[in-house]
C-alpha cells in the first residue's frame, strides 16, 4: 500500500499534502487512504485523518460513499484526529446527509459540545454542525444553547469565542 508507505514518512503538512497530491482522483489510492483511516494502526489513522480530512473539504463528492464509515470512525476513533477532522468534515459538507446518519452525528456532536473532556476543536465544529442543522433539529439547537451557556463561566477562550457566536447565529431561530 504506497498510500500507508507515505503516511508514515513524517507527521507534517508537507506529507500530508504530498498524499493528498498523490491520491487526487485515483479511486484505487482513495481506498487505500480510507483503509488507513478506518483502520487499528494509529500512527497511520492519525495521519490519514489529517488527509481524508483536507479531502473532503476539496472534493467531498469521492468520500459520500465512505459517510457511515466515517460517521462510525468518529463515534469509536483510535485517535482523536479521526473524531476532529471526522467532524470538521461534516460540519462544512454542504450535501446532505442520510437522515439516519444526520440523527446520528446530531446526537454524537451534543455529547461532544456537552463533555468538558472533549479537545476544544472537536466541540467548536460539533457546535457548527448542530447549529447549522437548527431549523431541522430545534430540540437539539435548544439542548446545544443550555450546553453552551452551562460551560461558559469555565470554558477556553476558543471554545468561548465559538460558543458566542454560535449563541448569536440560533438566537433568531430559537
Amino acid at each position: 500500500m504506497i498510500v500507508r508507505k507515505q503516511l508514515l514518512v513524517a507527521n507534517s503538512r508537507v506529507n500530508a499534502d504530498r498524499v493528498l497530491s498523490m491520491v487526487g482522483d485515483d479511486p484505487e489510492l482513495l481506498v487505500q487512504l480510507m483503509v488507513c483511516f478506518l483502520g487499528d494502526e494509529v500512527r497511520v489513522a492519525q495521519r490519514a485523518a489529517q488527509v481524508v480530512g483536507d479531502f473532503g473539504r476539496r472534493n467531498p463528492g469521492p468520500l459520500l460513499p465512505w459517510l457511515s464509515d466515517i460517521v462510525d470512525a468518529i463515534e469509536n476513533p483510535v485517535h482523536q484526529a479521526i473524531r476532529r477532522n471526522g467532524v470538521r468534515f461534516f460540519s462544512e459538507l454542504a450535501e446532505p446527509l442520510p437522515a439516519k446518519l444526520e440523527k446520528k452525528l446530531i446526537r454524537m456532536c451534543g455529547q461532544f459540545v456537552a463533555d468538558r473532556n472533549v479537545d476544544v476543536a472537536i466541540g467548536a465544529f460539533s457546535m457548527s454542525f448542530i447549529a447549522d442543522r437548527a431549523d431541522r433539529y430545534p430540540t437539539a439547537a435548544n439542548q446545544l444553547c443550555k450546553d453552551l451557556r452551562a460551560r461558559m463561566p469555565d470554558a477556553s477562550s476558543g471554545f468561548a469565542n465559538r460558543a458566542n457566536k454560535v449563541l448569536k447565529q440560533l438566537a433568531p431561530k430559537l
